[in-house]
């Protein structure tokens, strides 16, 4: 089985929003005025002049992890999961994330649901740190059939310190952080190998949930075995902390490297390592030394079966976000992350063999994202 075959074609994707953009007008703002656009080609946010700073903005939403949840009537993690899809993807251009807007789209007002939702939302700002500025409900009969989130998310950085991976040089080393199983990317095929092979989502999981950088948040008064619904919602890690400490105090000169060490920032997320490819036109990225993989993606892939090279450009296989650091700084950075996150690793480094990613099993290789 592949992501195409279940719904999702990342191909058709890539070029239905190549088409997108090719058809937006330019924007009225202009260089110098508050709001010009910044270019950052293949950037994870869009960024804008605001003076001696820029903003940068990213929107995202849970996707159809969603009909999991609706179907377990669990939703006390995806706020979770929307704010952290989208504060992440800040993260990699180097911009604080400040403050967060969410869009609930339903088709019938339950004020049970919008307080789980409310309590899932505010527990995603807190381990974001940022401010739930906002938002808007939408009841929607006849256009949705079930429960949608999706939200918006505001940062900051001081102007001309973006984080872009233009400065990558061959030999660049880099750090792999452990992902919380899933996150909120690949649902689509996760729930056609549920349907083929017939499992169910309140029963135990069918394998040992275990894995060394991660817990398996347990539904409110769940006993007993984990079951395979609470693995599969697993909420999305939020690496706010402490990738923004990381960035704040490089920038002010008493963190463990110099900003320029920090080369590039990488949130691994639909298309998986292929996501690699957006920060620079030229150079390679070799994965030798992998962070270990959770047990529901060797899962997933022998009763799919999934080969390996659709499961590394569907999911983030235990890596959930790469940071690019010079060579010279890779060892005092990996001790502080280490320090404040537990399984970052070196995994790779920057090749010169081409703009590609390449990995220690030869199938998987990705030369377009």
């Amino acid at each position: 089985m592949d992501y195409a075959s279940s719904g999702v074609d990342i191909d058709s994707e890539a070029e239905a929003v190549s088409s997108l953009i090719g058809s937006l007008s330019n924007s009225m703002r202009r260089k110098g005025q508050k709001g010009a656009p910044v270019p950052l080609p293949g950037g994870f946010g869009g960024i804008v002049e605001f003076g001696d700073s820029c903003l940068a903005l990213a929107t995202d939403g849970v996707g159809s992890k969603l009909q999991i949840a609706n179907e377990l009537g669990r939703l006390e993690g995806v706020g979770i999961d929307c704010i952290a899809m989208n504060v992440n993807d800040l993260i990699c251009v180097g911009a604080e994330p400040l403050a967060f807007v969410d869009y609930i789209a339903t088709p019938e007002t339950d004020a049970s649901v919008h307080a789980i939702l409310g309590a899932s939302l505010s527990e995603g700002c807190n381990r974001a740190r940022v401010t739930l500025a906002g938002g808007e409900t939408a009841t929607l009969p006849g256009i949705v059939r079930e429960l949608d989130l999706s939200g918006t998310a505001l940062g900051w950085f001081p102007q001309g310190e973006a984080i872009t991976g233009e400065n990558l040089e061959v030999g660049d080393l880099l750090i792999g952080l452990p992902s919380s199983g899933i996150h909120s990317n690949g649902y689509t095929l996760v729930r056609a190998i549920l349907s083929k092979i017939g499992a169910s989502l309140w029963e135990p999981a069918p394998f040992d949930t275990y894995h060394p950088n991660r817990d398996v948040e347990r539904f409110p008064e769940a006993e007993g075995e984990i079951g395979l619904g609470e693995v599969l919602l697993n909420p999305t890690r939020i690496y706010v902390d402490p990738m923004i400490d990381l960035i704040s105090q490089c920038r002010e000169g008493d963190g463990p490297c110099q900003l320029s060490d920090i080369r590039a920032i990488a949130h691994i997320t639909g298309g998986g390592l292929s996501n690699l490819l957006r920060l620079h036109e030229s150079l390679g990225w070799h994965i030798d030394s992998p962070l270990p993989v959770h047990p529901e993606f060797r899962w997933l892939a022998e009763n799919g079966p999934v080969n390996s090279k659709e499961m590394h450009r569907t999911f983030n296989m235990g890596m959930g976000m790469v940071v690019a650091v010079s060579n010279d700084s890779a060892d005092s950075v990996l001790r502080w992350i280490s320090d404040r996150i537990e399984g970052a690793k070196i995994v790779g480094s920057v090749t010169d063999r081409g703009r590609l990613v390449t990995h220690v099993d030869s199938s998987v290789m990705f030369d377009s994202y």
